[in-house]
C-alpha cells in the first residue's frame, strides 16, 4: 500500500483521512506534522473528531530510549534472574527472528502484505485521560507509552510512590502530547471493594487505598508544557479510560471469574470516573504450567470478550451513568503471534501465526508451549518463548522478545502495545456520527480491524514510517 508516496493532495485535502487499503476503520493522513517527533507540544490536535492518533517512526530516528524504566529491561550479555540477579549462564544475543524484523506475507485473506513487523516505534497524542492499572508486566507498558505520549520530552511526568526502590507504583504524564493524562497505578489483583484497605503492591492479594486513589485524582499539573509555567494549573478529576491488565500469577486462575472482572470494571467509573474501560487477555506465560491452565486462560480469555460486546445491553441510552464502553485489547493473540513465530524459527512444526486461527492455537499450544528451560526456578521459562537458538539441556541463548517467562524487552514489543491501544481507544473517541444506531456494530468492527493490524505479526506499511503520516481509527 502507498499512503501518500503517489497520491498527490491539494491543501484542503491535507486535513482529511482516508482508509488504508486493509482497513476501512484505520486511516491515514499525510502531510501534517502534528506529531513530529521535533514539534511535540501539547497543542489538540489540527482534526477536531479526532481524539486519539498515532505516527509510527524507525528506531533509528525515534528510538524508544525506556527512561522510566532503567530495571526491567533486556540488557545484551549474560542473563540473570531474580532480585538479587542470580547468574544463569546463559547469554542473551539480541537476534530476532527475521520474520520479526520486515517481511513479505499472505494475511488469513489472501491478500499479499509487506513491511516491518517489530522494527519500528510509535508517538502518540491524545487529549483523553487515560489510566493503565496491573502488576509489573502493565508498568513496563505504561512506561513505555508514557515515552511514546511525550512524557520524557514534555518533562511532565511525576512518581506519585514507589513500592520499594526503583520501582514505581504509581505515576502520572500531565500533560502529554495533545493536553491529555496518561497514569499508571501497579496493582497485583483485580480492582475490587473486598480489597480496600489491604496491603498495596508488590504485597500479593491486589490491595489499594483511598489514598491511592486521591494521589491520582487530585494531581496538579499545567494544561501547556511549551513554556516555563505556561498553561492553566488544574486537576486530574477523573479519568476517561482504564485499561486493565489481568494479574494472572499474582491471581490463581480460580479468582479470575466473571463476578471478579465485572465488578473491576464497574469500580473503574465509580471510583476513578471512567466511562471506557479496556480488557487485556490474558496471554501465555511460565504461569501457565498445564494445557488444563491453557484451557481456563481460554475460557478467562473468551468470558472477557463476551462481557465487552454485551456491556451495551446494561445501558439505557445517552443518560446511564457508569461505563459506557467496555473494549478488547488481544494482548494475548499478540504474544500467541510473537511465540508462534519465534518457534518457526527455532524449527518448531507449527502454523505460520497469520494464517492460524484460535482454533489453530489451541490445538497447536499444549504440544510445545511446554517446552520449558531448566532454570532452576519456580514457574521456568518455554523455550520456543524466550530462546534466540535451540535449546541444549535445558539452556539456550535468549532473544530481545522476553525478558523471561512473563515480562517483555519492551524495546520490541511496546510498540505494537501501544499502537494497539492507541487505534482501540479510537474506535469509541473518533467517532465520526456519535448518533449512529449502529454504534456498537462500527465499534467492534473497528476493534477487530485494530487488533489484527497491531496486536499480531501483521507488517505495517514502510510508507507509514517517518512520513509524517498520522493514522487513527475511526467508527460511524
Amino acid at each position: 500500500m502507498s499512503t501518500g508516496a503517489n497520491v498527490v493532495l491539494d491543501r484542503d485535502d491535507e486535513r482529511s483521512f482516508r482508509p488504508t487499503r486493509y482497513h476501512k476503520s484505520i486511516e491515514y493522513s499525510v502531510n501534517r506534522r502534528d506529531l513530529d517527533h521535533a514539534n511535540d507540544d501539547v497543542a489538540s490536535s489540527s482534526w477536531p473528531e479526532v481524539r486519539v492518533s498515532l505516527e509510527l517512526h524507525d528506531p533509528k530516528s525515534a528510538p524508544l530510549t525506556n527512561v522510566f524504566n532503567p530495571l526491567v529491561l533486556c540488557p545484551l550479555g549474560e542473563v540473570t534472574i531474580g532480585r538479587m540477579g542470580r547468574r544463569t549462564g546463559q547469554n542473551r544475543t539480541g537476534g530476532l527472528p527475521p520474520s520479526l524484523v520486515r517481511t513479505h506475507t499472505i494475511d488469513r485473506n489472501g491478500r499479499a502484505r509487506g513491511g516491518r513487523v517489530l522494527d519500528f516505534t510509535a508517538s502518540m497524542s491524545t487529549d483523553l485521560k487515560l489510566l493503565f492499572v496491573g502488576d509489573s508486566v502493565l508498568v513496563q507498558l505504561a512506561q513505555a507509552v508514557d515515552e511514546f505520549l511525550g512524557g520524557r520530552v514534555l518533562n511532565s511526568r511525576t512518581v506519585l510512590w514507589e513500592c520499594w526502590a526503583g520501582h514505581e507504583g504509581g505515576s502520572v504524564v500531565a500533560p502529554t502530547r495533545g493536553g491529555g493524562v496518561s497514569a499508571m497505578w501497579r496493582m497485583t489483583g483485580l480492582l475490587s471493594m473486598a480489597n480496600r484497605g489491604k496491603p498495596p503492591a508488590n504485597s500479593g492479594g491486589g490491595g489499594w487505598s483511598d489514598a491511592e486513589i486521591d494521589a491520582f485524582l487530585n494531581h496538579t499539573y499545567r494544561t501547556s508544557s511549551s513554556t516555563a509555567g505556561g498553561g492553566n494549573s488544574t486537576i486530574v478529576g477523573s479519568f476517561d479510560v482504564v485499561v486493565i491488565r489481568v494479574m494472572h500469577g499474582w491471581m490463581e486462575l480460580h479468582e479470575i471469574t466473571h463476578e471478579r472482572i465485572v465488578e473491576a470494571v464497574e469500580l473503574c467509573h465509580e471510583l476513578l470516573g471512567a466511562t471506557t474501560v479496556v480488557l487485556m487477555t490474558v496471554p501465555f506465560s511460565n504461569n501457565v504450567k498445564t494445557a488444563e491452565d491453557m484451557a481456563r486462560v481460554k475460557e478467562i480469555n473468551d468470558d472477557m470478550r463476551t462481557i465487552a460486546r454485551t456491556w451495551h445491553s446494561r445501558t439505557n441510552g445517552d443518560d446511564v451513568k457508569g461505563v459506557q464502553h467496555v473494549l478488547v485489547l488481544e494482548y494475548g493473540m499478540y504474544f500467541n503471534h510473537i511465540i508462534w513465530s519465534n518457534a518457526r524459527h527455532l524449527n518448531y512444526s507449527v502454523t505460520s501465526p497469520l494464517g492460524a486461527t484460535p482454533s489453530v492455537f489451541d490445538l497447536e499450544g499444549p504440544k510445545f508451549l511446554l517446552d520449558r528451560l531448566d532454570d532452576k526456578v519456580k514457574f521456568p521459562p518455554s523455550a520456543p518463548m524466550i530462546c534466540s537458538s535451540a535449546p541444549n539441556r535445558g539452556k539456550c541463548n535468549r532473544n530481545s522478545l522476553f525478558r523471561d517467562g512473563m515480562h517483555i524487552c519492551p524495546e520490541t514489543l511496546a510498540s505494537r502495545y501501544a499502537s494497539g491501544i492507541a487505534c482501540v481507544l479510537g474506535c469509541v473517541y473518533n467517532r465520526r456520527r456519535p448518533n449512529s444506531a449502529r454504534v456498537e456494530e462500527s465499534i467492534r468492527m473497528c476493534e477487530s480491524e485494530c487488533n489484527e493490524q497491531f496486536l499480531s505479526v501483521m507488517p505495517v506499511e514502510e510508507s507509514w514510517i517517518d512520513t509524517h503520516t498520522t493514522l487513527a481509527s475511526f467508527s460511524d
